[in-house]
C-alpha cells in the first residue's frame, strides 16, 4: 500500500500527500470523537467486506496529527520522495486536539500543510467536529500559525445548517491569515450518516457558487470551487472530449456497433450531450449514454469515482450493446470499488468492456475479445 501517493487538486496543482491513515506498519489510531461530516463516519455497514479496492485502513476515521510518532512517520514520508519525482509534500489535516507545536513539527518535512477548516468561529467549527470550545480555540490557533512556517493551504467543507452561513467571513479570516489557496467543497452525505446531515438544497448550491466567485474576485487568496460546486459543461471542456467524441464517432461508423458510455449523475448531462453529438454525426451505430445511481452510498453521492461494480452492472444488464466504455476513475486501480473487475463486466453483459483513452484497441466484434468461455464470481451475479 502507498501511503505516500501523488495527489491533484481541483486547480491542477499536484503534490505528493502522506495519507492521514499513515503508514500500514504503523498506522494512525481512530480519530475519536468523529466530526459529524467524516466521509468514515457514514459509510455503508457492510463497507469493509464490500469496498474490497480500498485498504481498511481508509475506511475509519484519522487524521495523521493523531499519530503518537507524528515526527517519525513524517521523516519517513521525506524520505520516501526524496527519491521520485520533485513535487511538494503535503498533509491534509483538521488539526483537531492539535497545537502550534504541531504545525511546527509538520513543517519541519512537509512543504505545504493543507487545512480542514470548517470555521475561523470555535463554536462553530466544534459543532462539526464533536470537540469542546478550548479545544476547537487552540486548534484555530494551530491554524493562524501555518502561513508562517509552510506552504498554507486550506479546505473548506459546507455543510448546510452548521457552517454555511459564515462561508464568507471564514474564506475572509483565511486571507486575513496568509493563506494561499482554499478549496470550497459542499458536503457528501450518504444514507447512512449518522448525525442528520443532509446534503446542499439546489439553491443552497447557487448561493455556495456566488459565495465562491465573489470570495475570488475580492480576496488575495485564491478560491477554487470543487467539480462538484461547477457547471458541467466547463468542466467537461478541461477534459478533452471533443477528442473522444470524434474517436467515438470513428469507431462507430466503421464498424456499426451499440456503444454505451457509464457515467455517475453528477456527469450525466455532459455524457448525454456528448452521446447526441456522436448520434448525429453518424448514419450508423449508436451511443447511448448510462448514467448509473449510486445505489450503494446513496445520498448526494453521484461522482463516477465512487461507482460500485455492481451499481453499474445493475443499469447495464439487459442492454444490447456491442462496446461498453468505463470513467476511467472508475476503475484506475483495475477494479471499481467494490472489486469488480471489467472484465466481468464484459462477461455478464456479453460485450467489449474498454475505457475512454482505450478505445482505438477495442476488439470490434465481442467473439474476438473473449478467448472462450470465462468463469464469472458468484459475487456478481
Amino acid at each position: 500500500m502507498d501511503w505516500v501517493g501523488r495527489h491533484l487538486d481541483y486547480d491542477g496543482e499536484e503534490t505528493w500527500l502522506v495519507e492521514a491513515h499513515g503508514p500500514p506498519d504503523d498506522p494512525t489510531p481512530p480519530c475519536r470523537p468523529v466530526c459529524k461530516h467524516c466521509y468514515a463516519a457514514q459509510l455503508p455497514p457492510d463497507a469493509e467486506d464490500t469496498l474490497k479496492a480500498i485498504h481498511p485502513l481508509s475506511l475509519y476515521p484519522n487524521d495523521l496529527v493523531n499519530h503518537p510518532r507524528l515526527e517519525e512517520v513524517l521523516r519517513r514520508a521525506r524520505e520516501i520522495v526524496s527519491t521520485r519525482e520533485p513535487l511538494p509534500l503535503k498533509v491534509i489535516t483538521s488539526l483537531k486536539f492539535s497545537d502550534e507545536k504541531t504545525v511546527e513539527t509538520m513543517a519541519r518535512y512537509v512543504d505545504q500543510i493543507d487545512v480542514h477548516v470548517m470555521s475561523t468561529d470555535p463554536k462553530v467549527r466544534a459543532s462539526l467536529t464533536n470537540e469542546d470550545i478550548r479545544a476547537a480555540e487552540k486548534a484555530l490557533e494551530a491554524v493562524s500559525r501555518v502561513p508562517d512556517v509552510a506552504d498554507p493551504v486550506a479546505n473548506l467543507v459546507v455543510v448546510p445548517g452548521y457552517n454555511d452561513g459564515h462561508v464568507m467571513n471564514t474564506l475572509s479570516d483565511l486571507d486575513d491569515m496568509g493563506f494561499r489557496k482554499c478549496v470550497v467543497i459542499p458536503v457528501g452525505v450518504t444514507d447512512y450518516n449518522p448525525f442528520g446531515i443532509r446534503p446542499p438544497t439546489g439553491r443552497e448550491l447557487e448561493t455556495l457558487r456566488a459565495t465562491v466567485r465573489r470570495a475570488d474576485e475580492e480576496l488575495d487568496m485564491s478560491v477554487v470551487p470543487c467539480d462538484s460546486l461547477r457547471d458541467p459543461m466547463e468542466v467537461a471542456d478541461e477534459e478533452n472530449l471533443d477528442e473522444i467524441t470524434s474517436e467515438l464517432a470513428l469507431v462507430i461508423e466503421e464498424h456499426d456497433v451499440e456503444v454505451g458510455l457509464v457515467t455517475g449523475e453528477a456527469f450525466g448531462p455532459v455524457i448525454e450531450a456528448l452521446a447526441d453529438a456522436v448520434n448525429a454525426s453518424c448514419e450508423r451505430g449508436r451511443v447511448e449514454a448510462i448514467v448509473v445511481e449510486n445505489r450503494y452510498f446513496g445520498g448526494n453521492i453521484s461522482c463516477a469515482g465512487l461507482l460500485t461494480g455492481r451499481d453499474v452492472l445493475n443499469e447495464v444488464r439487459g442492454r444490447r450493446l456491442d462496446v461498453l466504455v468505463l470513467p476511467e476513475i472508475s476503475v484506475e486501480t483495475g477494479t471499481f470499488i467494490d472489486g469488480v473487475s471489467p472484465l466481468e463486466l464484459a462477461v455478464v453483459c456479453d460485450c467489449e468492456v474498454t475505457t475512454a483513452s482505450r478505445l482505438s484497441e477495442v476488439p470490434m466484434r465481442v467473439e474476438e475479445a473473449l478467448e472462450g468461455p470465462q468463469r464469472v464470481p458468484e459475487s456478481v451475479l
